[in-house]
């Protein structure tokens, strides 16, 4: 069976995170689990609000039970398992490593949480776990649209490499019956081939039509490498997903997606589906 990971650090951004992978794990009819990484920090749950005595140190087991109890009648899988994982050590590290040992298909996380997830998601840390996953990660964030009708907005650029996410992308489409449409991004420079991105645009459109009845879309778009326009366009298509790829090459001649997908995760006030590719 299928399994969701949600990294929990009792954050609302967090709790968040764990409502859409609810939903997404029982669309996809899998299990879903908690992680809360312990690094010896004081903090409490954010949902507990100010009531000293449950302001407890070490009682993470405890909070995650309340979380299962709350929210496990929303989850309607058959014969899957809804339940959580303790680990100790470095917060990326022992998140990549569960979704490893797990066989994980997707992460959903909240950034910008607190404690358990060393201060902060949002930034370095959200950049190195979808730098280090193994699988597909959904950032996400309290107060982001999360809703149908669902939108997503399929950037590709000149790297070959572009391509190999759109399988993904069309499975996660059929998931949510989403709209996809695609940013063929065309950039001026002398060592990329003219149209490239629109060919494989045109490549990626013919293949999810091809595969699922979901309407597609190819957009040309100018672009200079900066993450800002590209929200800007997505917030003005009522995107609720931005899907990119995130190559695990180290080759200074990849993508240009590298810096746009740090860049990206800071800014972004829709979900963003991170995909790793290799080579």
């Amino acid at each position: 069976m299928k399994r969701v990971l949600v990294p929990i650090d009792f954050s609302d951004n967090s709790v968040f995170a764990l409502k859409i992978g609810l939903e997404l794990s029982n669309q996809l009819h899998a299990s879903l689990r908690m992680i809360h990484v312990q690094t010896g920090q004081k903090y409490a749950p954010e949902f507990l609000g100010d009531n000293p005595e449950e302001r407890l140190i070490g009682q993470a087991k405890a909070w995650l039970e309340h979380l299962i109890e709350k929210y496990g009648p929303e989850y309607r899988v058959y014969n899957g398992e809804f339940d959580f994982k303790v680990r100790e050590g470095n917060v990326v590290r022992e998140i990549t490593n569960q979704a490893r040992y797990d066989d994980v298909s997707l992460i959903v996380v909240g950034t910008h949480g607190v404690s358990g997830v060393e201060d902060r998601w949002l930034g370095s840390n959200a950049y190195r776990l979808v730098s280090h996953a193994p699988c597909p990660v959904l950032t996400t964030r309290k107060g982001m649209k999360w809703e149908s009708p669902h939108r997503i907005v399929l950037p590709l650029d000149h790297n070959k490499l572009t391509r190999k996410i759109v399988p993904v992308v069309t499975g996660f489409g059929k998931l949510l019956k989403a709209e996809i449409n695609i940013l063929a991004l065309q950039r001026k420079s002398r060592w990329i081939l003219p149209g490239l991105s629109d060919i494989y645009a045109k490549q990626a459109e013919k293949y999810i039509k091809s595969n699922t009845d979901l309407e597609v879309s190819v957009t040309p778009f100018k672009w200079g490498g900066d993450a800002k326009n590209i929200l800007s366009l997505a917030r003005e298509k009522g995107a609720s997903v931005i899907a990119i790829h995130l190559s695990k090459a180290l080759s200074p001649f990849d993508s240009v997606f590298r810096p746009f997908a740090n860049e990206l995760l800071n800014l972004a006030d829709i979900p963003v589906l991170v995909v790793p590719v290799k080579e």
